[in-house]
């Protein structure tokens, strides 16, 4: 009788406490749809959200579908922080307009900047430690402090533009290729989506895809980001477009290639001599490794590689696996962008042992394994991409739990 009052009481409490939620989020004004969202030139990537809807979707998701303790634990010792309070000297944000975090790549300013808008407006601009604002425009820099001249840099910069965000829904601006792209990223329970404009029609040649699959024209910007220092780094040189089957990897006991991972990739070059030049510089890098007309062993792995055409590449970890009879298996894509396949292959490392242990212990490493463990299969299509997880996994949680565990970092 005393259990059966305990649940009854629970039932009750949860259920006051509900209509005690759902109330105060009724009473709120709606956000429009409308939002001004600031672009930036020198900005890499921007990412726009409704704040007070996302804060509603968190609240009901964590607190009636989740229901995880330790997690909402974890997240209330990081709203609870007031080290970003006393940034901002006590601003407050107005959750009715648009909140958007920008990458900022220029000689002036170099990193991460949130824009939001503030309760309070500044008739004159006001440039502080971490923050410069003007009218209710903040720009608030998280990791680093602002100078006067990158203050006003920031706000001589920013240009405005009005744009539509729904719920359950961000908006991406990113420059690709030196142009401005928009994308939307949507959820619902199970599925997480990325929409842009559609593509147009780029036949391709690529590999059939199996495991996890990734075919696309080859940034230009992921090359400015690799060392020079990384031994490879001579293969990807004057390279204009890749085909990549990956089934995961695992650790070695061979000091100089302590990681063995399982691939096969198609490399096409801008011209047959660029092919040839960067297959030269890979052959002078590992000058002290024995390489065959086709072949090359690496550690404990025997790289098979062909010429499949003038100015195109093919290189696979197991030849038994990935190749048996000396050809590749290629397939044509219409729109030059596939992507599809097991996004956990992409964590997937055997024979960890206690290096597995060392591994989850890397913050970034353990968020990108929990979430993509989490998913069923990704998808593209025309438009962009699917990710559907699997049963019983919650998007916004995984997506919020990711982050929370990067901010380890």
């Amino acid at each position: 009788m005393k259990r059966f009052k305990e649940i009854l009481f629970v039932i009750g409490l949860s259920f006051l406490f509900f209509a005690t939620v759902q109330l105060t989020l009724s009473i709120s004004k709606k956000p429009s749809a409308k939002q001004r969202i600031p672009i930036m030139q020198e900005a890499n990537f921007e990412l726009s959200a409704q704040p007070l809807n996302l804060i509603k979707e968190i609240i009901s998701t964590e607190l009636f579908e989740v229901k995880n303790q330790a997690f909402l634990n974890e997240l209330h010792k990081i709203t609870s922080s007031k080290r970003s309070t006393t940034k901002l000297d006590g601003i407050e944000v107005d959750l009715q307009q648009a909140m958007t975090f920008l990458m900022i790549k220029s000689n002036t300013f170099n990193g991460p900047l949130v824009h939001f808008q503030s309760n309070t407006e500044s008739p004159n601009q006001k440039i502080k430690k971490h923050y410069v604002q003007l009218g209710k425009d903040v720009f608030y820099s998280p990791s680093t402090s602002l100078t006067s001249k990158q203050g006003s840099w920031i706000l001589n910069q920013v240009k405005w533009k009005t744009s539509t965000i729904f719920t359950n829904e961000l908006l991406v601006h990113q420059q690709l290729n030196g142009q401005l792209s928009q994308a939307k990223i949507h959820w619902n329970d199970d599925e997480l989506s990325y929409t842009t404009k559609q593509m147009g029609t780029n036949q391709k040649v690529i590999l059939s895809p199996r495991y996890f699959h990734y075919s696309n024209q080859f940034p230009k910007k992921v090359l400015s980001g690799i060392p020079e220092v990384f031994s490879l780094r001579c293969m990807l040189v004057s390279l204009e477009y890749i085909s990549m089957n990956y089934d995961g990897g695992k650790l070695t006991e061979d000091q100089q290639f302590p990681f063995a991972p399982s691939f096969e990739v198609l490399l096409e070059y801008k011209n047959p001599t660029d092919m040839e030049s960067a297959l030269l510089a890979a052959k002078t890098v590992y000058d002290t490794l024995e390489w065959k007309e086709q072949g090359v062993k690496m550690g404990d792995q025997e790289f098979f590689f062909k010429r499949t055409s003038p100015k195109t590449l093919y290189i696979c970890s197991n030849k038994a696996q990935f190749c048996p009879n000396g050809n590749p298996n290629l397939t044509r894509c219409n729109t030059g962008f596939l992507c599809k396949g097991d996004l956990g292959r992409l964590t997937s490392i055997k024979n960890t042992g206690w290096a597995g242990l060392v591994l989850d212990m890397i913050p970034a490493f353990r968020a990108s394994k929990e979430l993509f463990d989490g998913t069923k299969e990704v998808s593209s299509s025309k438009n962009g991409m699917v990710i559907t997880f699997k049963p019983g996994k919650d998007v916004l949680h995984e997506l919020l739990k990711t982050l929370v565990v990067y901010r380890q970092e």
